[in-house]
């Protein structure tokens, strides 16, 4: 029988060696049922089951063969190993312990002791028997290993290092001890002998997750943050539900902007981890990168109150709230986050929701707290020149735009923040050429536009050649420089002007007969194109020479007929009224405070011999229904609010009208192209268009301003000069 099975039994053993563990556990259970109390065979069949990561059914076996057989030093340590390898660290050290009792010169049972008492939190046991295996088998790398893991734990970094170092020298295809000695590297900072040694480790285990990611790691150290991400996701690749390195990955995407792939990485990590506060922020951050502010603002406020201390969930919360325009709330967020630290840019921010809330004196504070952290940013000194602007002071304004600019000269948002002081103060031949910059402001989204044509800049001539103009911001905007589209004309130039929908009728009336297009319309073969608002750039516009022949607009005969039938039934002064601008465009701090109420309107109400008739369109509209005197202004009902004509509806209006009252809107800039008198209501920081101090527009013959002379004062000042100024023309001497 034994000479039977010992050829059977060899085999198993070959197999067992060369790695073939499932082809040796079978044979090892069929001897087993020949001779069913072969400790021996036993031990050989828990010893290949433990291998083959069956830790609990190898325990079993060699157990059973102890039990028949006991005091066994080998099997001692093989039950020792499956037990640790299962977490059952005190069933390993007791077999350890019979076993050196049994045999205190086995390495092994001290390495073994040692990785139980390591298992245990007994570092210091621990060191000692491993350090003990080390001098009985000084050449037995794994111990080398597993001593360097126990010393660099131990902030032993140099004995750590020399004992990987050894354990490469003896055995160079040691996976742990390049992988160790680059983690070690790593931890002191050397990244590019870290990333040495996880070269050489992956060069014997090329599908080590662990490895790859340890080697992203290094990577994004260095700043080489895509080949980090390669990195992290071969990581991902060989262990897609490891939720650690899904996170590790969704860093490296936020680092290089690619926030969406970055949200759907920290989701599925949080989707297996659960949801941590870190991964949280970096999910909110994305999403806030993306201008997804609401949906940011969820896992903003979960990290927040995971994480109370962690500043950073305070920091992007506040952006997120700042952007949804929940100011005060902001300003609580900021606040939050300093009282953790004092950091310039959550200053910064702080000073913009302030700002936001009107509370500017409080906004200079932050701002310049700001400031006097390392100088600041360029951010923080843009910020609080639009600040000093809006509080009507100009020289401390500009320098603050200077001071921005001499840390970030070709900062966006100080450039055309500068443009407009230069603007407003006149100083034209400054301004344009910094104005734009305005391309180049993120918060204004006007994009550069590629027509496969250069642009004109005012130096080549246009004479023959076709030049596409394109409008680019407001409608007031365009209905104030399309003057310049008739001046092409007369330079010989085949122009095509590209606008809103809303306006392309009404462009038709320009001079010139110029092909009017809307916007998203092909344009033909083009030699040339320009931004509209470029052109007072291009044709070197200063304050003397600005285009001021009006009317450079009309409206259409047909149409003022029908409205003069409209209104014939209006005896005394016909005057129109708009009060309300684009309400998108006012959340912007330089823009804020343009509108009014239509209630403060109330004293022209009051004027003798004055007929009101509502101008207003839109959003604004609505408080006609709720004013006192809402029965002395003329609504025009729905034929006014009619769609694409709308302008057109508006200009045929304006052309029965005597007078147009309105704030700093369309409304105002239709009127002075038509030619039509007009009274425009500015507040303290009125627009660059508006100039300083002046009672005229050298952009509209026809127009009057009438400016608030503090904004603490509000409207009452100006309402009051206004209805004076009604009552002398109604009642003339």
């Amino acid at each position: 029988m034994v000479e039977l099975t010992r050829p059977r039994l060899e085999l198993a053993v070959r197999h067992q060696q060369a790695g073939r563990l499932r082809e040796a556990v079978t044979i090892y259970q069929e001897l087993l049922q020949a001779s069913p109390g072969d400790a021996d065979l036993m031990q050989r069949l828990g010893v290949a089951l433990a291998q083959s990561g069956l830790h609990a059914q190898g325990a079993q076996w060699l157990s059973r063969s102890l039990q028949l057989s006991p005091k066994r030093p080998g099997v001692l340590l093989n039950l020792a190993r499956a037990w640790l390898a299962l977490g059952r660290a005190e069933d390993a050290l007791r077999c350890c312990d019979e076993a050196i009792a049994l045999d205190g010169a086995v390495p092994q049972g001290h390495r073994l002791r040692g990785s139980s008492l390591a298992a245990l939190d007994r570092a210091q046991e621990a060191l000692a028997h491993l350090g003990h295996a080390v001098r009985l088998a000084p050449s037995d790398a794994g111990a080398l290993v597993e001593l360097g893991v126990l010393l660099a734990a131990g902030d032993r970094l140099a004995d750590a290092m020399a004992c990987f170092e050894r354990a490469i020298a003896l055995d160079p295809q040691q996976t742990p001890a390049h992988h160790n000695l680059g983690l070690l590297a790593a931890q002191q900072g050397d990244h590019e002998r870290a990333l040495q040694s996880f070269d050489r480790a992956l060069a014997l285990e090329p599908r080590n997750a662990n490895l790859h990611s340890n080697r992203g790691a290094s990577l994004r150290a260095l700043g080489r943050l895509a080949e980090a991400l390669q990195s992290h996701s071969r990581a991902v690749a060989i262990e897609p539900g490891n939720g650690q390195m899904l996170r590790n990955r969704a860093v490296l995407h936020l680092l290089l902007q690619q926030y969406p792939a970055a949200i759907k990485d920290y989701r599925d990590a949080g989707a297996i981890l659960g949801e941590q506060p870190r991964d949280l922020i970096g999910l909110g951050a994305a999403l806030l990168a993306l201008d997804r502010h609401a949906e940011a603002l969820a896992p903003l406020e979960k990290a927040a109150a995971l994480l109370p201390d962690e500043i950073e969930s305070h920091i992007q919360r506040g952006v997120a709230l700042l952007r949804l325009e929940r100011h005060a709330e902001a300003v609580a967020s900021f606040d939050r986050a300093l009282a953790i630290e004092r950091r310039t840019s959550v200053l910064n921010n702080r000073g913009v929701a302030l700002a936001a809330l009107g509370r500017s004196e409080e906004a200079l504070q932050s701002f310049i707290e700001s400031a006097a952290h390392d100088g600041g940013i360029a951010d923080t000194h843009t910020n609080m020149g639009v600040v000093f602007k809006s509080l009507g002071d100009y020289r401390q304004a500009g320098l603050q735009f200077d001071r921005a600019l001499s840390i970030k000269h070709d900062d966006a948002a100080a450039n055309f923040e500068s443009a407009f002081l230069h603007l407003t103060l006149g100083r034209f031949r400054q301004g344009w050429p910094q104005y734009e910059a305005r391309f180049r402001v993120p918060a204004l989204r006007i994009a550069q536009r590629n027509f496969h044509a250069p642009r004109w800049l005012g130096k080549e001539s246009v004479a023959g050649k076709t030049l596409l103009v394109h409008a680019e911001q407001g409608l007031g905007d365009t209905i104030q420089f399309a003057r310049y589209v008739p001046l092409l004309r007369e330079r010989g130039a085949a122009v095509v002007f590209e606008v809103m929908p809303s306006l392309q009728a009404l462009m038709g009336s320009l001079p010139g007969e110029p092909r009017i297009i809307a916007r998203g319309d092909a344009p033909p073969p083009l030699d040339f194109h320009s931004p509209l608002l470029s052109l007072p750039l291009a044709f070197d516009t200063q304050l003397a020479t600005v285009p001021h022949s009006t009317p450079y607009l009309a409206a259409e005969p047909e149409r003022t007929a029908f409205w003069t039938q409209q209104l014939r039934g209006l005896s005394g002064l016909r005057v129109g009224l708009a009060w309300q601008g684009n309400a998108q465009v006012e959340r912007l701090i330089w823009a804020r405070g343009r509108s009014m109420p239509l209630s403060v309107l109330a004293p022209l109400a009051a004027v003798a011999g004055v007929n009101l008739v509502s101008l207003q369109k839109g959003p604004g509209a609505e408080q006609l229904l709720t004013v006192p005197f809402r029965d002395r202004i003329v609504d025009l009902g729905t034929e006014f609010d009619g769609g694409a004509d709308a302008f057109l509806d508006c200009a045929a209006v304006m052309a029965n009208l005597d007078l147009v009252i309105t704030t700093d809107t369309s409304i105002a800039h239709l009127a002075g192209a038509l030619g039509r008198p007009v009274w425009v209501a500015l507040n303290s920081a009125a627009d660059w268009r508006w100039l300083l101090d002046r009672t005229d527009s050298p952009w509209y013959p026809s127009m009057r301003l009438f400016r608030q002379p503090d904004r603490l004062q509000g409207w009452e000042p100006v309402i009051a000069e206004l209805s004076n100024a009604l009552g002398a023309l109604a009642t003339p001497p």
